[in-house]
């Protein structure tokens, strides 16, 4: 099976406090043992002999990392890779869009669990205003397309929905509901009864604006992708509980430490950094 996308992580650090994704004990890494960029490029293009075309950075936060903006650089410079996305929050993207705009950045996915600035706070310990004001000047650049990633929470948010998809039809973005999920040990603020089966929040959507359409959208890769007809609003589910996507899935992932790993739902890793660092381009190939 070919490997055609590659999820970076750059970084364990992030600028906010969302419940059930970062333990309350974290250790961080060490910075000497986080890949440098230059590292991180060299696997990238080691890859596109097994099919590499598509890569997106992630954290953490990847907007924490010092000049971010020169890891897409380096990364634009593969004639293989065709699409460079990234993955954030959004509280500081209103200062880095324009860099990662130049450098090469293709797309955007923005997380916000909820529309309500007083929730979002309780969920994040972050200002809703300053992803709304990342988003506004992500689209003035250019960006597309720009896919909202919301973590349904049974209980929590899970009746905002149509919030959602009214946000998405009044600033042309595409909302993508996810299930909440484990994210392998360490993360144990997690529990079966916080999972709201996104069918629901389907039927929800639909008994409002009718039947949704299935939709091929580029770049979709584990959602489901629907189309509202009548407003062009795109809608997708993910849903790694209720219904899970493993069979398609052709995507691996790295550590800021330089390990590869298999599933994003197990703590199987590949040590890789030792080989960036010390090997040759034949051993890299080997490992690979």
């Amino acid at each position: 099976m070919e490997i055609s996308y590659l999820r970076i992580s750059v970084t364990d650090k992030c600028n906010l406090k969302c419940f059930y994704c970062r333990p309350d004990n974290m250790e961080f890494i060490p910075h000497e043992e986080i890949l440098r960029y230059e590292e991180i490029a060299r696997l990238v293009k080691a890859m596109t002999k097994y099919g590499l075309k598509k890569v997106r950075i992630t954290g953490g936060e990847p907007l924490v990392r010092p000049q971010i903006e020169n890891l897409v650089y380096l990364l634009r410079q593969i004639p293989e890779i065709q699409d460079i996305g990234m993955t954030t929050n959004g509280i500081t993207l209103a200062h880095h869009a324009e860099k990662l705009k130049k450098a090469g950045l293709n797309r955007l996915n923005i997380s916000i669990d909820s529309l309500k600035p007083e929730l979002f706070y309780q969920i994040t310990k972050g200002r809703l205003e300053d992803v709304l004001e990342g988003i506004k000047v992500s689209k003035k650049l250019g960006f597309d397309p720009i896919k909202i990633n919301a973590v349904i929470i049974k209980g929590i948010n899970d009746n905002e929905a149509l919030d959602f998809v009214e946000f998405g039809i009044e600033y042309g973005v595409e909302i993508r509901f996810i299930e909440m999920m484990p994210l392998g040990q360490g993360y144990i603020k997690w529990e079966k009864d916080m999972v709201r089966p996104l069918e629901e929040i389907k039927t929800k959507i639909e008994e409002k604006y009718g039947s949704l359409i299935p939709s091929f959208s580029v770049g979709s890769g584990a959602a489901r992708v629907y189309e509202i007809p009548k407003y062009k609003a795109k809608i997708g589910f993910i849903t790694p509980i209720s219904n899970p996507f493993c069979d398609g899935c052709s995507k691996l992932r790295l550590t800021p430490e330089g390990k590869i790993k298999l599933c994003l739902r197990t703590d199987e890793e590949i040590p890789i950094k030792e080989v960036l660092r010390n090997g040759t381009d034949e051993d890299l190939d080997k490992m690979l």
